[in-house]
């Protein structure tokens, strides 16, 4: 009975090299692209901003990272340029893991700096979140391409949520290349 419990041991320590072989999770991926925003204005209509994010990751396991996220929008409002700015930490989460195809969720918390340059007493910084998710095609081991994030994002720029101001619930796209280390 010792030497079947000692070979089945030696057989499961056996396959230990082969399971990290098929662990291809980076520790690290940063990246950039563009990134399109639907601005819901408390003063007016829907606004459209373009502009750019960035994105740093650190993955814990092979299906859990530390997730931080900096994005810019630009935008003319009645002739007005102005600009937005998103700041948010969270847990992103890897269903299946990193593959050629990796999807992910995440759920991302921070502020809102909404600037309008011409009239300094309109900058404001806010409380907000995003929840949402997106798909990454590896084209190497170092380089993928993010397909596509799609994220709700709700900020308080302007005293939302409180004295009857409403909250600005967004909705983002971003695309662009991803750096795995």
């Amino acid at each position: 009975m010792k030497r079947i419990l000692g070979l089945l041991a030696l057989l499961a320590l056996s396959t230990v090299p082969a399971m990290a072989q098929l662990d291809n999770t980076p520790k690290l991926e940063v990246g950039g692209g563009y990134m399109f925003r639907s601005y819901n204005l408390q003063f007016g209509p829907r606004q459209n901003f373009n502009g750019f994010f960035v994105t740093a990751d650190y993955n814990v396991t092979n299906w859990l990272g530390v997730d931080m996220d900096f994005d810019g929008g630009y935008a003319s409002i009645e002739g007005t340029p102005v600009h937005q700015y998103t700041y948010m930490f969270g847990p992103q989460v890897y269903p299946i893991g990193h593959h050629k195809i990796t999807p992910f969720v995440h759920a991302l918390f921070g502020g809102s700096a909404f600037l309008i340059p011409s009239v300094s007493v309109a900058n404001n910084n806010a409380f907000g979140f995003s929840v949402g998710g997106g798909v990454d095609w590896s084209l190497t081991h170092h380089i993928a391409i993010r397909l596509g994030q799609f994220d709700f994002e709700q900020v308080r720029n302007f005293d939302g949520g409180t004295s009857g101001n409403p909250v600005q619930n967004d909705y983002k796209y971003k695309g662009g290349v991803i750096f795995r280390f």
